[in-house]
């Protein structure tokens, strides 16, 4: 049995809401690096991907260069690549493998 008394908010929602503040040395990196790891606010740019090799969700995430989306298979480790280019598309989510 759990003694519950000691524990005032037991069973209630807690709000962990907090903010990051970088280090000294990615200060100095600029935005650009920033915007590439994601932080609270500005999360990293990534892609759903349905990897159908292991029927499995994973998400695939921007290179440092901006040109392509790189990731593979958290099950199997199969790799993909989505280009980034003119004449693209906006959707967020796809099938590969």
């Amino acid at each position: 049995m759990v003694d519950r008394s000691s524990n005032q908010d037991a069973g209630h929602h807690l709000d962990l809401v907090h903010e990051v503040q970088p280090a000294p040395e990615e200060s100095s990196r600029g935005a650009d690096s920033a915007a590439a790891q994601g932080t609270p606010g500005n999360p990293r740019p990534f892609l759903g991907i349905q990897f159908r090799c292991c029927q499995t969700y994973g998400r695939i995430y921007r290179n440092d260069e901006r040109t392509a989306y790189r990731g593979g298979c958290p099950k199997c480790g199969s790799r993909v690549e989505v280009p980034i280019g003119n004449g693209g598309t906006n959707q967020r989510f796809f099938s590969a493998g």
